[in-house]
């Protein structure tokens, strides 16, 4: 019985040196942990310093996929993929929708694509759009960093966001598609208009 209480006390003692082992790892070690018992859920929304091992095999991890909006970064060390935050794009007035939700856009990729957003209206209120970039990692933005390492995915996020969650990449899709079939409606009925007055 003395015997099976000791056992008992390694064991809590060998999870806590390998806990340990799990998270103080950095992703820029020479070395990161091989021997990893259980691997993280998939995290969509990481937030903070935080750090999370992936299975090689998750198809979340291995397109290093993020809600936030990430773009990639120069990264001097090609064994370690760097993404940067762009922030959320908001409505200038402040509104909300009939729903009571707030605009919260998802900003462009691209540096000209994303001027290009700020000089449209809002959707919900035709008001001017604002970008708040990301500045919570030392005044910079939020840095998730992914690395693959045999059977695994180590994924590091520095910094804890400093603004509200953009819509997902789907719901983006979703509410263009929507815009689109709107325009596309009221330009065939303009056009449905034009033709009975020339009747």
């Amino acid at each position: 019985m003395l015997k099976g209480a000791d056992d008992s006390v390694m064991e809590q003692e060998d999870s806590a040196s390998q806990h340990g082992e799990m998270t103080s790892w950095d992703i820029n070690d020479i070395k990161l942990p091989q021997h990893v018992s259980q691997t993280d859920w998939f995290q969509e929304w990481p937030d903070s310093y935080v750090k999370h091992i992936y299975s090689s095999e998750d198809k979340n991890a291995q397109r290093h996929h993020s809600s936030w909006a990430m773009r990639n970064t120069n990264n001097h060390n090609s064994r370690i993929l760097k993404k940067s935050c762009l922030g959320v794009v908001v409505c200038g007035n402040n509104c909300s929708t009939l729903d009571g939700r707030k605009i919260y856009l998802r900003p462009a990729i691209c540096d000209k694509a994303r001027q290009k957003q700020q000089r449209k209206c809002c959707p919900n209120c035709n008001g001017p759009l604002q970008l708040l970039s990301c500045r919570g990692h030392g005044g910079y933005p939020v840095t998730n960093f992914w690395r693959h390492e045999g059977q695994f995915i180590f994924f590091q996020c520095k910094g804890a966001h400093d603004h509200p969650r953009p819509e997902t990449k789907l719901e983006a899709e979703a509410r263009r598609s929507i815009q689109k079939a709107k325009t596309a409606f009221s330009s065939s009925s303009l056009r449905l208009k034009r033709i009975q007055e020339i009747e």
